[in-house]
């Protein structure tokens, strides 16, 4: 994945949350937005499992 891929994802979320805010009726039902989040999640969860571990500053 590319900084491009991010940048563009970033921009598809931001401009569906603008969408939902302005809509009285949501577009996407609860779980299919639960299921994004948990997908963020978790990709989130992984790059900090992938940082390397700090080491002692003694």
């Amino acid at each position: 994945m590319t900084m491009t891929d991010l940048s563009d994802e970033r921009a598809a979320k931001r401009a569906a949350i603008r969408k939902a805010r302005n809509s009285t009726k949501p577009t996407v039902p609860a779980d299919q937005v639960l299921a994004l989040l948990d997908a963020d999640l978790a990709r989130i969860q992984a790059a900090i499992d992938a940082l390397p571990t700090p080491r002692p500053t003694d």
